[in-house]
Parts: C-alpha cells; sequence; structure tokens
C-alpha cells in the first residue's frame, strides 16, 4: 500500500475514535430515565454525572496539548481508546450515584486527547485541500454516533439486551474495538513509512508565554466567553434532549427518533454553515445561528407536534457549526497564527467546558425545583441572545504582517 492510499486509513481509524468518542458523550442521554429508576437518583444528581467528563476536561485540555507535543498523537489516542473503554464498563458496573460520577468523570481523562489528538493526526497526514476534507471527514462521526444512540438505544438495544448495563457495556465493546484497529494502523504506519507522519513541519513546543500571551487581547475574552455559552446550550441540550421530548408526550422510542431530527440538522448545518462563515460576514452567520437556536429552544417548549420538530429543526442545525466557527474565529486573529492555533484551540476548550458543565448540570437542579425543562430551556434562549451582544462587541482581526 502506497503512502498516498494509507493516509485514507488513517483517517478511517481516526473516524473511529472520533465516533466512539461521540458514543460515550451521547449514550447516556436515552437511558437517564432508567438509570435514574435504577439507581434512585435525583434528575440534580444525574444533571452532575452527566456534567462530570466536561469537568475534568476544564482542567486537562491545555496539559494535553502539551503531552501530545512531547509524546505524539499516535501514543496518546491508543491510551484515549482504553480510557473510554474503561469508563464504558465502570459506568456499567456503577451501583450509586458517586460511581456512576466517578466512571464518567474518567471519560474526561481521554475526551481532551481525541479532540485534540485526531485534528493534529489529519494535518499530518493530509496537506492542502485534501486536509479539509478529511477534517470534514472526521467531525462527522460524533454526529453519527448520535445518531446511533439517539434512535437505537430504547427502540432496538435495550428491548434486545435486557437492561441499560448491557447497552453501556456494548459501546464500551465498540471503544476497546477501535482502539485495536487504530493501534494496527498505528504499527503498520510506523512500518510504511516514517517520513509520512512527519511530512509536515516539526511543531514547536509549547510555551507558557504562549498562553499568556493571547490573555492580553480583549477578543479573546469575548470569544472565550462565547464558547462557554456556546457549550451551556450544546451539552445541555445534548444531554438532556430526550427526556425533554419524553416530558412533552412522547414514549421514550419515540423520544430517541425525534431527537436524531436535531443530530441529522447538526451534520447539514456542520457543513452548510462553515463554508458561509467567510471572515467578512461571520458575525451575521454566528447571529444567525444564535437567533436560530433561541427560537428553538422556545420551540421545544412542546406546545405542538409541528412546533416541536421545528424546534429540533433549529438547534439542531444551529448547533453543529457554532462550536467550529467560533473556534476558527480565535484561531484567526492577526496576534494568534499557526504558531499559537494549538495554544488557542486548548485555552478555548478548557474555558468552553465550563459552560459543557452549567448545561447539563442547569437542567437537572431547574428540573427538580420546577417539576420540567421549561425554565431550562428559557435560560438557554437568554443565554442565545446573549451571545448575540457578545459576537456584536468583537473587533474584526486585523490581517496578519508578512
Amino acid at each position: 500500500m502506497t503512502d498516498d492510499s494509507f493516509r485514507w486509513v488513517v483517517l478511517f481509524g481516526c473516524w473511529l475514535l472520533y465516533f466512539v468518542f461521540g458514543l460515550s458523550v451521547t449514550s447516556l442521554a436515552p437511558l437517564v430515565g432508567e438509570i435514574t429508576s435504577e439507581l434512585s437518583l435525583s434528575r440534580a444528581d444525574m444533571g452532575m454525572v452527566l456534567g462530570a467528563w466536561q469537568f475534568v476536561y476544564i482542567f486537562l485540555a491545555i496539559p494535553v496539548g502539551f503531552a501530545l507535543q512531547r509524546l505524539g498523537a499516535g501514543k496518546m489516542l491508543i491510551l484515549a481508546a482504553v480510557i473510554i473503554a474503561a469508563s464504558g464498563i465502570s459506568r456499567s458496573l456503577a451501583e450509586s450515584h458517586w460511581s456512576l460520577l466517578a466512571a464518567v468523570a474518567v471519560f474526561g481523562l481521554g475526551g481532551p486527547v481525541v479532540s485534540a489528538g485526531v485534528p493534529q493526526t489529519v494535518s499530518k497526514w493530509f496537506t492542502g485541500n485534501q486536509r479539509g476534507l478529511a477534517m470534514g471527514i472526521y467531525i462527522t462521526a460524533p454526529p453519527i454516533a448520535g445518531i446511533v444512540t439517539y434512535s437505537l438505544t430504547q427502540s432496538t438495544l435495550l428491548p434486545a439486551l435486557g437492561d441499560w448495563r448491557a447497552v453501556l457495556r456494548l459501546w464500551a465493546l465498540c471503544a476497546a474495538v477501535a482502539g485495536v484497529i487504530w493501534l494496527l494502523i498505528w504499527l503498520a504506519g510506523r512500518r510504511i513509512d516514517r517520513k509520512q507522519a512527519t511530512r509536515s513541519e516539526t511543531p514547536r513546543a509549547y510555551r507558557l508565554a504562549d498562553a499568556a500571551g493571547l490573555f492580553s487581547h480583549r477578543n479573546t475574552w469575548l470569544l472565550l466567553a462565547v464558547g462557554m455559552g456556546v457549550f451551556t446550550i450544546d451539552h445541555g441540550l445534548r444531554n438532556w434532549l430526550p427526556e425533554i421530548l419524553v416530558a412533552s408526550g412522547l414514549t421514550a422510542a419515540q423520544a430517541g427518533y425525534l431527537a436524531s431530527i436535531a443530530v441529522v440538522c447538526g451534520v447539514a448545518g456542520a457543513l452548510l454553515f462553515p463554508a458561509m462563515a467567510v471572515a467578512r460576514r461571520r458575525r451575521k452567520v454566528l447571529i444567525s445561528m444564535f437567533v436560530m437556536s433561541a427560537m428553538g429552544c422556545i420551540a421545544l417548549q412542546g406546545w405542538s407536534y409541528p412546533l416541536l420538530v421545528a424546534g429540533l429543526v433549529l438547534v439542531g442545525a444551529s448547533s453543529g457549526a457554532m462550536m467550529t466557527i467560533s473556534i476558527l474565529t480565535l484561531i484567526e486573529q492577526d496576534y494568534v497564527g499557526p504558531e499559537r492555533a494549538g495554544i488557542a484551540g486548548g485555552i478555548f476548550f478548557s474555558f468552553a467546558e465550563v459552560g459543557g458543565v452549567m448545561g447539563p448540570v442547569m437542567f437537572g437542579l431547574l428540573h427538580d425545583r420546577t417539576g420540567g425543562y421549561d425554565v431550562s430551556l428559557y435560560v438557554l434562549a437568554c443565554v442565545a441572545l446573549l451571545l448575540c451582544v457578545l459576537v456584536q462587541a468583537i473587533q474584526p482581526a486585523r490581517p496578519r504582517s508578512g
């Protein structure tokens, strides 16, 4: 096999790793009812569980960037697959709130490796237009994983396997298989052509001064705040959407199928909006997506079935690209550049995952206090509108000299 054709095998391995990453992220959402019932958890308890891995992620995103630079993405991605599988098995063995919380938190050790290591690997094996195509391909993996978990868990897997623990063990097995496949691909890649893995320039090691310098700019703080808001919306809805739909009067199986609508629209939005968000109209595109998200959250109140579907379309299409365009806006600031892009991405995810924790936890707490999800949806709508204001305050990036 030639180096040129082997890069697509590498991409397949990266896609698989991102797929099992997505399975782990979305696996609990369709099982909230069964888990809370068997373990006697409140919705607030479950909200803490759903936000546990994001909390760990906050502190590891930047250190993982340093580790990837020193150890290489290939080895680190093998470790990530092991961690994801271990988290899945641990979840299936949980007997209490705290044991389930710890099992989900373990995933936060491997999640940052996948989200940073996969792009790093793809950027080494692909160049030019092929790099953009490759990134567009692997980014479809988590949404497709979401479609699988939302649509199949309640309708097929739970009846076939018997209980929620068996379903989680199945996803853990998928992670283990993906890890073995990646190990074989990584070993084959080293044998086929060691030069291919380093065809791009050797990355400059991160320095603490790189991170400190980014915080001296106003736009950095605004975009980090935008990232927190985006993740509050995205992770809140992603983890509670099936339960929101069940509360609207649907069965668990129907809720799973309908939740898949949002994920499918998210894939479409991820392909459509970034292409539209060229520098001169990026602010308008972001504001449009935030307005769509606010309208979608209001429509999810469940006043009627058509409105419910419209809400799923709106929140799905907007959420698919909000994060991508936000981080792209940060990386393309004139004071960032290629030499600081990696550390800027790590900082962005560290701050954004604060919202990733707040979203799921807020839904659980407010449900226990109000008896429903309407207040949480209104809060998310307000967050989306606040993001419109923050984006307006971002100053346009100046062209880089040279």
